[in-house]
């Protein structure tokens, strides 16, 4: 599964789901080597919204999220960022799946 948000440049990958119903997705690797999370949660009215942007760590929005919970969101990005970069070069998630099967 792609999720679009428009022009090609800002296609969105799923990465992972959290208890909270935080979705987590990240774009591929820009020219500049960076790769952008984005952090969204459901709320009554629509949605919070956060981006921060790899390797920098910098965010570059915060759209209702707590101080607590934007840090949580920074040590899930440094402890993930590896993969998330392995993904966002495959063209995500489901993109491995289907190479790995291809190679066997």
């Amino acid at each position: 599964m792609v999720l679009l948000t428009g022009k090609d440049e800002n296609m969105l990958y799923p990465y992972i789901e959290l208890p909270d119903e935080t979705i987590i997705t990240h774009s591929k690797i820009k020219p500049d080597n960076t790769v952008l999370i984005n952090f969204e949660q459901p709320v009554e009215n629509g949605f919070r919204e956060a981006k921060i942007k790899l390797p920098s760590y910098k965010w570059l929005y915060n759209e209702g999220f707590s101080n607590e919970q934007i840090a949580s969101f920074e040590d899930f990005a440094h402890k993930n960022s590896a993969v998330i970069y392995k993904y966002a070069r495959l063209g995500g998630i489901d993109n491995n799946d289907k190479n790995e099967k291809e190679e066997k």
